[in-house]
């Protein structure tokens, strides 16, 4: 079984029998029956809780529905506290709660066809149980506490497992009907269980070292009378009673039909009133629904523009992205012939420190050289000098005494010049 599980949504017409159940209870004068059978349920709604609480109801009816546990949340058992009658049939519950004990006004409990795996042990305080019906379910034995029901008449647990009877059964001296699967039982024997609930009775009273005594001699009124106190057990006088007991039962029954069949009047009328409605309300569905096709129109336009438009954008992103795509190809192309750039830059920069190192040794040979012939040089300029200075000299010394012999012959004929000039005319 899934830990969660979706709860399953009621049907429109289940809906509404709930509805009209519910209003039907709280109604002035209506009878001590809630019946919300039927009615798709997964859990008994609260309302049904208070309302047996506050009009102090005395049948519950809740089967066939898809009841899993009996109590929802917030939910007490004390708010069954006057219900005699609970009606569980055909739903899928697992358990019945540890305190159904509480019930102690219960009469007939009724869950047959569900999944029970077990009684609770506090069953056991229902004194006042008549009938229990627990058929086709996964019970595997019943708990010894059903020796306690002093009240129980009949008893049903066929079609379940139960290989086994508690031995204090026997104690249960009103039982007059047990019904179980008698070829599956192992205590008491197949045998013993096939010859009926008597025999079943005096064999676990000889087990248990009891007397036996039939059952008409312990039993008590099917629904108590309000306001009367129940005599205890006795075996004086069962005739008597029994016939009170069958015309106080024909008057409430009569009673009942009378009330069953004037709900059912209010029922029809409340179906009539249902139709109205019904009828109004397919009018506003059918104006709704024109609204609703007006909507839809607008809408499908709405959205046919909107498709449109998102379909423009769509283009208009497509070559935008188209764009970028190349942009980010043509990037690409430019990033690579640039690194290859750098590549062959970086290779030509090897080169060139390559080609730098061997200018630079070259160099450094050269500035080598230069500086031999440096010296050489200034040695040979250093003589060159001596020499021209040497040659400077000796020309000087010439030219000295050439301007000597310039002079002297200047004064020479200087002296001539003047001796002449100082001899008489007309002298040679």
């Amino acid at each position: 079984m899934p830990l969660f599980f979706r709860k399953r949504k009621p049907s429109e017409e289940a809906r509404k029998r709930l509805e009209y159940q519910m209003c039907l209870a709280k109604e002035a004068g209506a009878d001590d029956i809630l019946d919300i059978s039927k009615c798709e349920l997964s859990e008994i709604p609260f309302g049904a809780f208070a309302t047996c609480k506050v009009l102090q109801k005395k049948v519950l009816i809740v089967h066939t529905n898809h009841l899993t546990s009996l109590l929802p949340k917030s939910c007490s058992l004390l708010s069954l506290a006057t219900i005699k009658v609970l009606d569980l049939h055909d739903n899928q519950l697992t358990a019945l709660p540890d305190d159904l004990g509480q019930l102690t006004a219960l009469q007939v409990l009724n869950v047959e066809r569900n999944q029970l795996m077990q009684l609770p042990r506090s069953i056991g305080n229902l004194t006042q149980l008549q009938t229990l019906n627990v058929k086709d379910n996964k019970l595997k034995e019943l708990p010894d506490t059903v020796g306690e029901l002093r009240s129980l008449r009949t008893l049903n647990i066929s079609g379940n497992e139960i290989q086994r009877l508690p031995q204090m059964l026997a104690h249960v001296r009103t039982l007059e009907m047990l019904s179980l699967d008698a070829s599956a039982m192992v205590y008491p024997p197949r045998e013993v269980c096939g010859a009926g609930t008597a025999a079943i009775l005096q064999f676990l009273c000889k087990e248990s070292g009891l007397e036996y005594y039939p059952p008409s001699q312990y039993l008590l009124p099917i629904l108590e009378q309000d306001g009367i106190e129940n005599s205890r057990d006795s075996p004086d006088g069962p005739t008597d009673r029994f016939s009170r007991e069958e015309l106080e039962w024909q008057n409430r029954f009569s009673d009942y039909e009378k009330r069953k069949e004037q709900k059912m009047l209010e029922k029809l009328e409340f179906e009539r009133r249902l139709e109205l409605g019904q009828r109004e309300h397919t009018q506003l569905l059918q104006q709704s629904s024109s609204q609703k096709d007006e909507i839809l129109q607008t809408v499908k336009e709405e959205q046919s523009r909107l498709e449109q438009g998102l379909s423009e954008h769509q283009r208009h992103l497509n070559a935008e992205r188209q764009r970028l795509q190349e942009q980010l190809k043509q990037t690409e192309q430019n990033i690579s012939s640039r690194i290859q750039k750098l590549l062959q830059d970086n290779q030509r920069q090897k080169k060139s420190s390559e080609i730098l190192k061997s200018l630079e040794n070259e160099r450094i040979r050269m500035e080598q050289l230069m500086s031999i012939t440096q010296e050489e040089t200034e040695s040979l300029r250093r003589r060159d000098v001596a020499s021209a200075m040497q040659q400077m000299l000796t020309e000087s010394c010439k030219n000295r005494l050439i301007q000597m012999a310039y002079e002297s012959q200047r004064q020479n004929l200087v002296q001539q010049a003047c001796s002449r000039a100082r001899l008489p005319a007309g002298t040679p």
